[in-house]
């Protein structure tokens, strides 16, 4: 049973943009369900605003009281189940941490969301410390410029969180909003540079999750 989920108390930090885009890769070779706990619905309109679905993924809007226990009947049906988490620390985005298997901190390359980043490390601390180090979590840099002094300061500023950083990460380009204008995800776009981000990010989550089941 895997089951991600993206969770940041720090609202545009690309988290919706990333949930998509990342459900639809998995989707390529596998079941996916991505799970809309946003309060926004984003995620929700994003599949809704397709003109052809895909076939192996679907977008089912969270029951906000029994989060933890929808995620883990859908889990049962499907390969992957991402959950896109609500922006802040609330029982929405606990509920999530309390889920998962793994639980990716989408940060971009910012002192401020660094700074915000505190409170929901936290509470995934807490759950690992209640549940035999479970859930394992993960920051991943997004909207990022490459090559940058800040890029480099970020990821030491993040270090201090004693949380490990996703060597993948997405950079700053518009081909992720434009494609999700037109309902589309990144890899069915021409910008190559994009979907091999999304597809580097997919293959560093595989090897975790495949490293913890053995």
């Amino acid at each position: 049973m895997s089951i991600i989920a993206l969770v940041n108390q720090k609202g545009g930090t690309g988290k919706t943009t990333l949930a998509t885009n990342l459900s639809f890769a998995f989707a390529e070779s596998a079941k996916v369900v991505l799970l809309d706990a946003d309060p926004q619905g984003s995620a929700w309109d994003w599949i809704n605003s397709r003109a052809q679905p895909p076939v192996d993924l679907s977008v089912v809007r969270a029951d906000l009281g029994l989060l933890p226990q929808q995620a883990r009947k859908l889990a049962r049906d499907c390969d992957w189940l991402i959950i896109d988490g609500p922006p802040g620390i609330t029982r929405i985005s606990a509920e999530a941490v309390r889920a998962a298997n793994l639980v990716v901190i989408p940060s971009k390359a910012s002192p401020f969301d660094v700074w915000a980043a505190g409170d929901i490390v936290a509470a995934v601390k807490a759950r690992q410390a209640n549940a035999r180090g479970l859930p394992k979590a993960a920051f991943i840099i997004t909207m990022t410029r490459p090559r940058t002094r800040l890029g480099r300061q970020v990821d030491q500023a993040l270090a201090d969180y004693d949380l490990p950083t996703l060597k993948a990460r997405t950079t700053e380009r518009v081909s992720y909003p434009q494609a999700a204008i037109e309902g589309l995800s990144v890899l069915e776009t021409r910008d190559q540079t994009a979907r091999n981000e999304i597809l580097a990010i997919r293959g560093e989550i595989e090897r975790i999750m495949n490293n913890d089941a053995r």
